[in-house]
């Protein structure tokens, strides 16, 4: 069966979503769900090899604006949150259902998100040992790598059955 006429609209959205890499189940579901031509596996792999060079510089385009663009931006992620923030300030003191203060809790929440993205917030505590060293741990495994070393090393050192004699 040769591969459904798409439209070129079609066929560029069909190549982003290839390029994406979504799973053909998905792709298939779109498709139908735009009362688009039934869609194959056979269909997407004709089109996959036909436009390889195109998909790989969607893909390249796509990872790079995934990287330098939108929430993946500290900035843009601040001022997303700064706006945030400032929504909730302004309806802090207006109390819930039952009388609590939701929206000061949330507010003082997105103020500490903010903190951290900006560095000003550590996230995780650093803990030392004896003069500054790193602290040792020995967990279970550990403790059970030593057992069976230890037994190995006597089952190696102990003569084995077979190499006594039976002849005294």
């Amino acid at each position: 069966m040769a591969a459904p006429k798409l439209t070129k609209a079609q066929r560029l959205q069909l190549l982003e979503w290839v390029a994406a890499d979504y799973s053909f189940k998905l792709i298939a579901d779109w498709f139908a769900a735009r009362k688009w031509p039934e869609l194959t596996p056979a269909a997407i792999t004709y089109y996959r090899n036909r436009n390889q060079i195109v998909i790989e510089q969607l893909r390249v385009e796509r990872r790079s604006a995934a990287l330098t663009t939108g929430l993946a931006l500290k900035e843009e992620r601040v001022q997303r949150l700064k706006e945030h923030a400032d929504a909730l300030d302004a309806i802090k003191w207006l109390p819930g259902e039952n009388g609590r203060l939701w929206n000061e809790k949330a507010w003082r929440e997105v103020l500490d998100d903010i903190a951290k993205e900006m560095g000003h917030r550590r996230s995780a505590v650093e803990l030392t040992g004896k003069d500054g060293g790193p602290i040792e741990t020995t967990d279970a495994r550990d403790r059970l790598a030593d057992i069976l070393a230890k037994r190995a090393a006597a089952a190696a050192a102990e003569p084995d059955s077979s190499d006594r004699s039976g002849s005294g």
